[in-house]
């Protein structure tokens, strides 16, 4: 029944029968809504679950799923949630009767009533109670972020933006479950979702998702959607894609920073402590250009593919500073030569403990 995969993800640019599942049909009690397919679309590489009127005083709702189940492992999910009284906008793993098992599940879910809050909770054998209401600092309906949780066989730990914010340990779920995103409107539950409106067409967005049954490592934290520039400690110039082209196998050099798009960098957590490096102009993400690359291996920017040569651990070394090294090689994002013209190409090359192998990473303005 567990998948073997060891890793899963995707962007959501399409729909894919061969790995997702919509939903029909209703859960009933609490879930105060119709699942309709029309509900899940799929535009400008997002998806978005609405809720909306079923023309007859009813409402309908939009769930995805994956069609192979996952067991213990780190998960990930970029989303954007609804706000508005009495709905629920979700990512979590469930297992159940329907599948011809007990009841296992660990959720994230966003109370439409106030989205500056996520709840976790689970359930092992149909055995729940263990919500846990935590101050995000941030109002999840405004912006894209990422939050995911680490599930192991005596824990369960929750992370938003990369950051560990909570932990469980008692009567742990086992039963691996189908990784599955929901948004509802609820009726019967107005002391936990407040009253549902009737507002419609209401939508939750989801940007990609991830998992990877290694144990976690994040050892950094940084704003998803928010937009970085990484500038060289040796030169003083900043991450750079050439002509800010859009192609696959553009190359990446550094340049003074001028504030443009194409030396704008989204960092997005992936599983085990790692990132994808996104450049803001080209949607396309830093990689080698050699899936394995040695010392002096040129770096571009690809399309990503799920590949390690396209992930990067990003290593705090103190004073703001950070060390870039590819999941694929163990190499360090390096300016070549150590030189500090510029244009000058990055590669990738062993630590030699060189500031042409140290950047600054920061907010872009």
């Amino acid at each position: 029944m567990k998948n073997t995969n060891p890793q899963f993800g995707t962007k959501f640019e399409y729909y894919d029968d061969s790995f997702m599942e919509l939903r029909t049909g209703s859960n009933g009690d609490m879930f105060n809504c119709i699942w309709k397919p029309e509900n899940v679309t799929f535009k400008d590489e997002l998806m978005s679950l609405k809720i909306d009127s079923d023309g007859q005083g009813g409402y309908t709702g939009g769930e995805w799923r994956t069609r192979d189940y996952y067991h213990y492992g780190f998960y990930q999910v970029s989303m954007k949630a609804i706000k508005n009284p009495g709905v629920v906008s979700s990512f979590f793993t469930y297992t159940g009767p329907s599948d011809g098992t007990k009841w296992d599940e660990i959720d994230i879910e966003f109370l439409g009533k106030d989205t500056t809050k996520v709840q976790f909770n689970y359930f092992t054998d149909g055995e729940g109670e263990h919500e846990y209401l935590f101050e995000l600092g941030f109002d999840a309906s405004e912006d894209f972020h990422t939050y995911g949780f680490d599930w192991q066989k005596d824990s369960i730990t929750w992370y938003v933006d990369g950051k560990a914010v909570y932990t469980a340990t008692e009567n742990v779920p086992e039963t691996p479950g189908k990784i599955m995103m929901n948004a509802w409107p609820g009726i019967g539950v107005d002391d936990w979702l407040a009253s549902y409106n009737g507002y419609t067409p209401l939508y939750a967005y989801y940007d990609w998702i991830s998992y990877d049954e290694s144990v976690t490592k994040v050892n950094v934290s940084f704003s998803s959607g928010k937009t970085y520039k990484i500038v060289s400690q040796n030169s003083g110039y900043a991450l750079d894609l050439a002509w800010g082209d859009s192609k696959n196998g553009a190359n990446i050099l550094q340049y003074p920073y001028q504030g443009n798009l194409n030396q704008k960098w989204l960092l997005k957590p992936i599983s085990n402590g790692y990132y994808v490096i996104e450049n803001s102009v080209s949607g396309k993400v830093l990689a080698t250009q050699d899936k394995t690359a040695k010392n002096g291996g040129n770096v571009c920017q690809w399309e990503y593919q799920y590949l390690p040569s396209q992930e990067w651990e990003i290593i705090p070394t103190g004073d703001n500073l950070y060390k870039i090294a590819n999941r694929q090689t163990g190499l360090l994002l390096n300016v070549s030569y150590a030189s500090k013209d510029r244009n000058a190409n990055v590669e990738v090359y062993h630590d030699v403990d060189s500031p042409a192998q140290s950047w600054w990473i920061d907010l872009a303005e």
